[in-house]
């Protein structure tokens, strides 16, 4: 009996550190986008304001938004950057879906992990020369563990030649999209590993 509840115990305290790791990292991250919106102040509130006008403000937090990469420690590169505005437009059609993905329930913007990159950023982070968040085209994102990759692909399979929706997964819960063609990809960035392609 003892050895019992000295196991729920010891779980009640792994789940508390786990809530209380999540809660601070959750803290540290709008901690370090504060700062770095302060910083620069003029030019993400234009992006702000460039994204009200679009009606698309509320499709993902503008800190969600403006992530460069998952690795940008690792890479030592700026966690936060603002895309060249000429760029601006080309993200658009993305938000578009990404907001058309939300109302299905399938995905959720606040979980965008990455935006557009530069192309220092984009050769650490692992990206392909041809890579859309070059041109400001594309987000990567964390999938919630209750949707299946199986319904996304359900949804790529019937709307995405009318959207031009790419979809590749880095692994079942990490993804991105983007809308530069009907296309899907998997780890190693070949279609036949795409978790939305039946093995044969």
């Amino acid at each position: 009996m003892n050895r019992r509840r000295a196991l729920i115990a010891l779980l009640s305290l792994g789940l508390l550190a786990a809530c209380q790791r999540d809660l601070f990292n959750a803290e540290t991250e709008e901690s370090r986008f504060q700062q770095w919106q302060s910083a620069h102040a003029a030019e993400a509130g234009a992006y702000r304001a460039w994204l009200e006008a679009q009606e698309m403000a509320d499709v993902a937090p503008l800190s969600s938004l403006l992530r460069t990469s998952r690795r940008w420690r690792q890479c030592d590169l700026p966690e936060f950057a603002v895309p060249p505005r000429a760029q601006w437009p080309q993200l658009l059609p993305t938000l578009r879906l990404l907001h058309q993905l939300q109302s299905e329930g399938l995905l959720d913007g606040r979980r965008v992990r990455s935006g557009w990159r530069d192309a220092r950023n984009n050769q650490c982070s692992g990206g392909s020369s041809r890579s859309q968040h070059l041109a400001n085209r594309a987000l990567d994102l964390d999938l919630d563990p209750a949707v299946p990759p199986a319904r996304l692909c359900g949804y790529w399979r019937r709307h995405g030649p009318d959207r031009a929706m790419g979809l590749g997964f880095y692994s079942p819960e990490r993804i991105h999209i983007d809308t530069a063609g009907f296309r899907t990809w998997g780890t190693d960035h070949r279609r036949g590993t795409s978790l939305c392609i039946q093995p044969k």
